[in-house]
């Protein structure tokens, strides 16, 4: 569970992202930045801080009709699930995580594609995610005031997007790999209205989407580069005039992997120093003694097993990135902000990610940690949902221009992908 202390481990880690936004002290990415003071500036709060609303175009003359509501978000993650309560001035009141229980179907999304096609599993599957946001909702309950009551936003993945509403997902799970059910979707759970995000695509959801509404991506002209590592590795690039999202799969490397419990930004800092101290060469290779047994750094032993497991991952990602700059017609370094999203980010030391090849060189330099976007991007729509009469209307015309503007990249489809992603393989700078 999350320590709420910034910079403190938590004893036992989710991997939930619910850190907050903050690069590490002496990190590539120089001073100290919490996106989410940004958002707190920005018109999208205005309703909690003013009772006022930007639903109406932005200039906060609508009288705040919150009528009681209190605002609870949810990031409904492949591995975890973490959930967040507001007080009216937009304030944390009570928090909940939990590993998502559907990891006894499998780790990854095409596991529980392929158990979903079992109807009995399929409904299984819904009644486990369903069941840990009761208990989120049930425990935020307990803060409400006589007559309040709550208005639930979620973001999570399209593949868990449609398990949570029970919807047919075999069309996620093959050729060509299209999702015909994107759009904004209701749901009540436990009684409370539950507001889900848009997905872009089968494989980049409504958490990139709230991602990238967190970031002001549609709305300002600095170029940003989302990264969020997680069981699936999702990437948007661009700006208020164009973006570009792809999804690559990631695997579990940066949420345990095999090294179980150790997580991503760990494992990047560890093989960036094996690297460092030449025990660990460009091709991933431990050198021996430590081939067989692995290496002991601290407490931990990094095996050769756990060395390629990231390296498969980083590869990916690594190759993702280089195929919307191309497809953007940019160089790395003209860009300007690199959000990392979750917790992965949030530990993350750029300098360690450019050490491996993770990112460019450019690109660590600009990193900034970016906390959990999902739950920040859930926390601007709801504000307004919650904060003004037409405040459903105003959310779904933004999410709206923020879709209509939004290429996702099959990476799959790419005829260079898997030559990019070998020649991504190698452990050095980029």
């Amino acid at each position: 569970m999350y320590s709420g202390k910034k910079g403190l481990r938590c004893r036992v880690c989710t991997g939930c992202g619910l850190c907050p936004g903050v690069t590490p002290e002496g990190s590539a990415a120089g001073k100290i930045h919490v996106l989410a003071e940004e958002a707190i500036e920005n018109r999208y709060l205005s309703a909690e801080n003013t009772g006022k609303s930007s639903g109406n175009g932005g200039d906060g003359s609508s009288d705040s009709r919150n009528c009681g509501r209190r605002l609870a978000v949810a990031d409904v993650g492949t591995t975890t699930i973490a959930m967040l309560l507001y007080n009216a001035a937009g304030t944390v009141t009570e928090r909940y995580a939990a590993v998502n229980p559907q990891t006894v179907f499998g780790a990854d999304v095409i596991s529980r594609i392929h158990a979903a096609e079992d109807t009995g599993k399929a409904e299984e599957l819904r009644r486990l995610v369903t069941g840990v946001l009761e208990q989120g909702l049930t425990r935020f309950q307990k803060h409400l005031s006589g007559g309040e009551s709550m208005q639930l936003v979620l973001a999570a993945n399209t593949t868990m997007t449609y398990l949570l509403m029970g919807w047919d997902t075999s069309e996620l799970g093959c050729a060509p790999f299209r999702a015909s059910r994107i759009s904004v979707a209701e749901t009540v759970i436990s009684g409370v209205p539950c507001f889900v995000f848009p997905g872009q695509s089968a494989f980049v959801g409504g958490d990139i989407t709230a991602g990238m509404l967190a970031c002001g991506m549609a709305e300002r002209e600095e170029m940003t580069l989302l990264v969020d590592l997680g069981t699936n590795g999702e990437l948007a690039l661009g700006n208020r005039d164009r973006r570009i999202a792809c999804a690559t799969a990631a695997g579990p490397a940066f949420e345990g992997g095999v090294n179980r419990g150790i997580w991503g930004a760990d494992m990047v800092h560890f093989l960036a120093v094996l690297r460092r101290e030449g025990l660990l060469d460009e091709t991933g290779l431990l050198e021996e003694p430590y081939f067989e047994r692995g290496i002991r750094i601290g407490n931990v032993t990094v095996t050769q097993e756990a060395v390629r497991s990231v390296q498969l991952a980083k590869a990916a990602i690594a190759a993702g990135i280089e195929i919307l700059l191309e497809k953007y017609g940019l160089h790395a370094n003209q860009v300007e902000r690199v959000v990392l999203a979750g917790g992965f980010g949030y530990y993350l030391n750029p300098e360690d990610a450019a050490e491996i090849g993770l990112l460019p060189e450019e690109l660590a330099k600009r990193a900034v940690a970016g906390g959990n976007t999902a739950l920040l991007g859930a926390k601007l729509a709801g504000a307004e949902l919650v904060g003004c009469e037409d405040g459903q209307i105003a959310v779904m015309r933004r999410l709206e221009i923020l879709k209509e503007g939004t290429e996702c990249v099959n990476l799959a489809e790419e005829a260079d992908f898997g030559e990019r992603y070998m020649r991504r393989m190698k452990l050095k700078k980029e």
